[in-house]
């Protein structure tokens, strides 16, 4: 996923884009993966190909999201356990040393599912209480991993970005490369990615 770029463009004045009254709507790779974010949040690349998105400028920032877009092999991965993965490929190898979790929550709807929940650790440059959420959502050809780390008394509006991510996330990577400015897909040609 290393290789992010941002690119701008004009919008068609008849686009079918429509974003929550405060929010803009994120696409990474021409549609293979899209959610809402809220409008004056500030987008930076992160390490090892992640977006991050901060709540104000990264050095002041009270709460950042987190997504990695990964592509599978088009394979039936439902017997993969999205809460097993978190716990065992995430968790295991989360150098925070969470010291609570709470209870899996589990979310499916049409081509998407998705796992998450949420934890706490001690932050080691403020070092106090921090809540993270932690998440995976699964769709056609992708995964997604999603983290939003907060302090406590954030709680309320870092439950609400989570919410709004994970109710207008869409995840095919099958259908990458295919959005238009005009928020359709054109058609695939055969044998072509």
């Amino acid at each position: 996923m290393a290789g992010w770029k941002r690119r701008t463009g004009r919008m068609k004045k008849d686009h079918d884009w429509k974003a929550a009254p405060g929010n803009k709507i994120f696409v990474a790779d021409q549609g293979a993966m899209q959610f809402e974010y809220p409008e004056d949040w500030v987008i930076a690349f992160g390490e090892s190909g992640s977006i991050r998105f901060f709540d104000q400028e990264e050095a002041d920032a009270d709460m950042r999201l987190e997504v990695s877009l990964i592509y599978v092999p088009p394979i039936d991965w439902q017997g993969l356990s999205l809460t097993r993965l978190i716990d065992e490929a995430v968790l295991s190898e989360d150098p925070r040393k969470l010291t609570e979790r709470g209870p899996f929550q589990e979310l499916r709807r049409a081509t998407l599912e998705a796992a998450w929940l949420e934890a706490g650790f001690t932050d080691p440059g403020e070092n106090r209480k921090a809540h993270s959420r932690i998440g995976m959502a699964r769709g056609p050809g992708a995964y997604s991993l999603i983290t939003l780390d907060f302090w406590p008394e954030h709680a309320g509006r870092a439950h609400q970005v989570w919410d709004g991510v994970l109710n207008s996330l869409k995840l095919d990577g099958d259908s990458r490369g295919r959005l238009t400015l005009d928020g359709r897909h054109r058609t695939r040609k055969p044998g072509k990615n």
